[in-house]
């Protein structure tokens, strides 16, 4: 990799990281919402809590939640194996968008986790559904290093053909 495609790569780099600060940004703005409503309205009875279809909801989202790791490694590898020239903008570009649609998709728990909130008045559901959200980020962080392995592993492989 030379020193135009290295500087290509950290611009990209930086933009993507820009967006994951504002999607776990997000998921604090969300923790937040869901402490005032608690506060606000306190005691906060939620507005669904009582009707019997509630726990088949909570299920639901809990699934939800937990079958968002699949859709995330479902969307990467759709990203990674698009069809077309393999060249370094592409190769970027597309650790891009996989790194923005992880990032946008390790959000949707903390989501499901303030409906629940509001519907049933839990705070727990939101807190379990908001750490999840906390632990997909963590795990779908983008990484400088594996960017780079990937771009030089993708580039070799397109070399020896």
């Amino acid at each position: 990799m030379n020193k135009q495609e290295e500087r290509e790569l950290q611009a990209a780099y930086n933009t993507v990281l820009r967006f994951t600060a504002a999607i776990i940004a997000g998921i604090f703005i969300l923790a937040g919402i869901a402490e005032w409503v608690r506060i606000t309205y306190a005691p906060f009875q939620g507005i669904a809590a009582h009707y019997k279809w509630m726990p088949g909801i909570r299920n639901y989202f809990y699934l939800m939640a937990m079958f968002n790791i699949l859709i995330i490694r479902y969307i990467i590898m759709r990203i990674y194996i698009a069809p077309g020239e393999i060249n370094f903008r592409t190769i970027t570009g597309r650790l891009s968008r996989a790194a923005i649609a992880s990032m946008c998709t390790s959000q949707l728990p903390c989501v499901y986790g303030l409906a629940l909130f509001i519907m049933a008045g839990d705070l727990i559901d939101f807190y379990l559904l908001f750490g999840l959200s906390i632990i997909y980020s963590a795990i779908y962080f983008p990484r400088y290093k594996n960017w780079v392995s990937l771009i030089e592993e993708k580039m070799d492989k397109e070399e020896s053909l």
